[in-house]
């Protein structure tokens, strides 16, 4: 007997591709191994093929992000920049008979990333070589938006329907950035946090999912409205609002703890600026993409938020959050933890993108 080696499905001997998740077929499984132990050997496979489920899809969701990222140390040019960016005007916006099923593969966020460490570098050099204070904001303001802002671009870019406006997502960014911390600020105004948290700033699992939780919600609020104001219909479209809501959080909270660090302002720029590629933007990405799930073309509506489809993918960002912030030893140290936390949050936002993808595959099948 033949199994396919990333989802376990049982194939044909002759077969080249599992005709349930597409991948290819290599050399046959061990005599007597059956579907299900299969299936156990390979956690992400099992993983992924569970979760892919509450999305509508089936099997396990491989990406291959050799790839993915394959366009990025290749030469571009300028024009194709700003091809990039001028996506998703009335005159831009592709038909749906154009839009590709197939994995984009971004390239202009890693231009984007590179642009913000030059400018770090140039500032911090500036504020320690010279001893000038004056760029000290500028060294604030790099630090924080530099991840939040080139992760947006990804998701700019993986936006396949590109029908959404570089200006439409930055205006998310600030706005709802800003107002889902304020969201975010009046919510704590209900929540009590423990003894130990107040007396010695140590985070029990009881604070960090209290914080989860609020921080979440607070976001969700803000994408569930630009998702009713800008009416987006697609898995893709979700994903980007929510990310545009998350980046601009995560920049403005960050810009706080920088300036607050003192002293240590660089040091807290760094940390805060590499753990952002598994934070607040790719949490409010996953909301964003679930509450997709269940919307679809339809008029948004809260009762909406109350589908399993939601509610699963929506408490795994919840979790992150929490364990992200509770104060427990891990093996490694902290750093592995964050490490796990930032892999965990982008295989469930690839699996949501995988959605994304197959949705255009089931417009044009309607058509």
């Amino acid at each position: 007997m033949k199994y396919c080696q990333n989802c376990g499905k049982e194939v044909k001997e002759t077969a080249k591709f599992c005709n349930n998740c597409g991948a290819t077929i290599g050399a046959a499984a061990p005599s007597g191994m059956t579907s299900q132990s299969f299936e156990k050997k390979s956690l992400y496979a099992s993983a992924t093929e569970t979760l892919n489920k509450y999305t509508g899809e089936e099997g396990a969701v491989q990406v291959n992000l050799t790839d993915l990222f394959s366009e990025v140390p290749k030469h571009h040019d300028k024009d194709e920049a700003e091809e990039i960016f001028i996506a998703g005007t009335k005159t831009t916006t592709p038909p749906i008979e154009s839009v590709s099923e197939d994995w984009s593969k971004p390239w202009l966020f890693s231009r984007i990333l590179v642009g913000f460490l030059i400018a770090f570098v140039a500032l911090l050099y500036m504020a320690v070589g010279f001893d000038n204070s004056n760029a000290i904001p500028g060294l604030i303001l790099v630090g924080a938006c530099a991840v939040p802002a080139s992760g947006l671009i990804f998701f700019f870019e993986a936006n396949a329907f590109k029908n959404i406006s570089l200006f439409e997502i930055f205006k998310i960014f600030f706005i709802g950035g800003i107002f889902s911390l304020i969201v975010t600020v009046f919510l704590y105004q209900f929540v009590d946090f423990s003894a130990a948290n107040q007396l010695f700033g140590v985070m029990t699992l009881k604070d960090s999912v209290l914080i989860g939780l609020v921080e979440e919600l607070g976001k969700l609020i803000i994408v569930s409205y630009f998702i009713s104001k800008v009416n987006v219909k697609y898995v893709l479209n979700g994903i980007l609002v929510g990310a545009a809501v998350g980046a601009g959080f995560a920049a403005f909270e960050t810009a706080g703890y920088i300036y607050r660090a003192d002293s240590s302002l660089v040091e807290v720029a760094i940390l805060r600026g590499w753990t952002a590629l598994g934070g607040h933007l790719v949490w409010a990405a996953i909301a964003g993409g679930a509450i997709m799930l269940v919307k679809r073309e339809k008029p948004f509506q809260f009762n909406q938020l109350l589908d399993t489809r939601f509610l699963v993918f929506f408490a795994l960002a919840v979790i992150m959050h929490a364990a992200w912030d509770w104060d427990v030893v891990v093996p490694g140290g902290i750093y592995v933890k964050y490490i796990a936390l930032i892999v965990l949050a982008w295989i469930i936002v690839f699996i949501l993108m995988n959605a994304g993808l197959k949705e255009i595959g089931h417009i044009k099948e309607k058509q």
